[in-house]
């Protein structure tokens, strides 16, 4: 006989504290951001996790990161390149993280890079010896820098399933975040990443993605087994067009509409 198992409302008990999880295409690289991470204390409580692309492609940016998701044992998941090396200790990252959920405990993505509206950055990083940190950290923001990604395992953030590519992922996993209820945030700790990325080819899958959130964005006829109803991005159009009146038309619309696709 199977007896059921009750579940608790306590903390979920994870195997370590920290996860690296790192896309590897040249090994002698990744061992160096290792023995980096290894000396700065990140060692008994930390796993270390690798998708292997050293002799081709297994994974693009985002199955990685699914698949890093799936499998990491620790209570915090570190996605970091391999051509970044820290240079904080693993105690700061924990006073970071402490520090984040006190201020905070709805965030669930954090980084040491990213922006929140034009031109409002928040980077805490060394590039090249030359090191930027904003005065108020952690800073929220809406997204990240992929150098360095830090999830907290109890969210259960996940990323894009019709996204493939190394491109935008912060950002995705940033959104995602957002539709969820969570927060995302800058913190304080330092690594040095040296290079800059491949910028050129980011701007030329830039459409694709946006075109992609198009379609995620995009308003919809919502039909439930009991009711139904219109939704849209704007609080104005879901107020005006789910008036008795008006959403009559929209109903009209939404019919018109699946007959012609049938």
């Amino acid at each position: 006989m199977n007896e059921e198992i009750s579940v608790i409302p306590a903390e979920k008990k994870y195997t370590w504290l920290f996860s690296v999880c790192t896309i590897v295409n040249d090994w002698d690289e990744y061992s160096l951001m290792k023995q980096s991470f290894i000396e700065n204390g990140f060692s008994a409580n930390c796993e270390y996790l690798v998708g292997d692309n050293s002799d081709k492609n297994n994974f693009n940016a985002y199955s990685a990161i699914r698949r890093f998701l799936q499998d990491a044992g620790g209570k915090y998941i570190i996605i970091v390149h391999q051509d970044v090396r820290c240079i904080d200790p693993c105690s700061k990252l924990e006073q970071s993280l402490s520090d984040l959920e006190t201020r905070d405990p709805l965030w669930a993505l954090c980084g040491n890079a990213g922006a929140n509206g034009y031109k409002n950055f928040a980077i805490n990083i060394d590039r090249d010896g030359k090191k930027n940190k904003p005065i108020n950290l952690p800073a929220k923001v809406t997204s990240l820098d992929e150098n360095l990604l830090i999830i907290k395992s109890s969210s259960q953030l996940t990323i894009s399933a019709d996204i493939d590519s190394f491109h935008f992922y912060g950002t995705d996993l940033c959104i995602i975040a957002d539709f969820l209820g969570y927060n995302c945030y800058v913190i304080d700790f330092l690594v040095r990443h040296l290079s800059k990325g491949n910028l050129t080819d980011m701007v030329k899958y830039q459409p694709h993605f946006v075109n992609k959130y198009g379609r995620k964005l995009r308003e919809r006829f919502i039909q439930t087994t009991c009711t139904k109803f219109y939704l849209n991005n704007s609080p104005a159009k879901n107020l005006l067009y789910n008036k008795p009146y008006i959403f009559y038309w929209v109903k009209a619309a939404n019919r018109f509409a699946n007959l012609f696709k049938k």
